[in-house]
Parts: structure tokens; sequence; C-alpha cells
């Protein structure tokens, strides 16, 4: 098969699948009101879709592979590691609000740096990724993934809007959405 065409399915299958996600934001007012089974499947799917996403990425990257320079590489890693650090952290942090009801908005750890920081880690890890493998397909994979995030991330904040009104948009008001303010 064609790497290009190859390539337009894993940007096909990662929108619908990611735009699945957005579906557990816009066909209920609040992800808080499920029940606990329902947030179990939610979660679950959410984790089955970005690991076969993570899965097509490292297949496509490793067949757009281009030796970079070793500093190039290098970099690469780092972004990485820094996105995947950045996943973990958040993950850390939100880990009891998923599924305890508290009605708490999470606003402490990289929430503090940008409202969305799993997206964001996912973000800088896919381009450092791509970097790491000198892979254009893989930096533009990145850019759709960072358009299709976004989108995600707004369906995400109607539901915290209507969850946590004012207080939200406070927060909102002060915290980037993906990328944090540069200094």
């Amino acid at each position: 098969m064609n790497l290009y065409f190859e390539f337009i399915l894993i940007i096909s299958y990662m929108v619908i699948t990611y735009h699945i996600i957005a579906l557990k934001y816009r066909k209920s007012t609040s992800f808080s009101g499920f029940t606990r089974g329902a947030k179990i499947f939610w979660v679950s799917l959410h984790v089955f879709i970005v690991l076969t996403n993570i899965i097509l990425y490292f297949w496509l990257i490793s067949r757009d592979f281009n030796p970079v320079h070793p500093i190039i590489r290098a970099l690469g890693l780092l972004l990485f590691a820094a996105g995947l650090s950045f996943i973990f952290w958040g993950m850390y942090t939100l880990r009891k609000a998923v599924f305890v009801p508290e009605n708490k908005l999470v606003a402490a750890g990289p929430f503090k740096v940008v409202r969305h920081p799993m997206y964001s880690g996912g973000i800088i890890g896919a381009f450092g990724l791509a970097v790491f493998g000198g892979s254009l397909l893989g930096a533009v994979y990145s850019f759709a993934l960072a358009v299709v995030l976004s989108h995600i991330a707004d369906a995400e904040e109607e539901e915290l809007r209507a969850r946590f009104g004012k207080e939200y948009l406070e927060y909102a008001g002060k915290v980037p959405k993906l990328l944090p303010h540069m200094l």
C-alpha cells in the first residue's frame, strides 16, 4: 500500500475515533452525572481509542523514518519525554476527580499551566517523535492531532462551563487551553 494512502487512513481513523470521545460530552449535560458503570465504559473506550491511535502513529513514524542529526534526535526525545511527563502529571492530578463525585474544579498541578495538560502532552509527545524520526508525515499528523484535540477540548469545556459556571469561566480566562504562556 502507498505510504500516503496509509497516512490518509491513519489520519481519518484518528479524526473519527477522537470525535467519538467528544460524544461523551455532547450526549449528556454532565459527564459527572453518568453512573459509575457508564464512566468506566467511556473512560475504557477513551483509553482504547488513544492506545490504538498511538500504535498507528508509531507505525506511521516507522514507515516514514528519516535519519536526522543526533542533536535533532535528542531534541525529539526530550520533547517526547516532556509530553509524556505532562500526560502522566495530568493523569496523576486528575485521577480521583473522574470517579469521585466531588463536583470540584481541578486547577492544581499541570492544570495551572494549561486547561488540558494531557492533550497538550499528547501533542508535544507526538511532535517530539516526528522530530526524532525526521518524519514530515509525523509532523503533519501532530498538527492534525492538535486541531482534533482542540475540538474535543471545546466539547469538554461546554460541559465544564455548565457544571462549574462562573468558577470555570474565571479559570478559563486565566489559564490557556493547550499551549502554556511563554515567558
